[in-house]
């Protein structure tokens, strides 16, 4: 579990623990799924509110190339709440992009 302080939003706790990966995508399918659920715990549609993009789709749209998730309706800059709070993993780091996609890099 990841509880995220999104500080006047509360706190947004996760199924998701980024250290237990071995791999980038593994973190951000994990962290898709993770949002995923918390969105439509909280009367979400995460069919449209989450999104995750391969390398090459954020490459194709101009970003480079790293896996995304995407959650804009989520609390006010939960990405950079993330990125702030997680350990550094064998996999890499995220990174946020505006405040609510979060980029896995290294």
């Amino acid at each position: 579990m990841l509880a995220i302080n999104c500080m006047e939003e509360g706190t947004m706790v996760i199924d998701w623990n980024p250290e237990k990966y071995k791999t980038k995508a593994g973190a951000a399918k994990g962290l898709y799924k993770a949002l995923c659920k918390w969105a439509k715990n909280v009367g979400m549609k995460p069919e449209i509110e989450v999104c995750i993009y391969t390398p090459e789709q954020t490459e194709a749209r101009g970003y480079g190339k790293f896996w995304c998730v995407a959650f804009e309706a989520g609390p006010w800059e939960w990405a950079v709440h993330v990125s702030l709070q997680m350990p550094r993993c064998k996999w890499g780091y995220c990174e946020p992009y505006y405040r609510f996609d979060l980029h896995f890099t290294d």
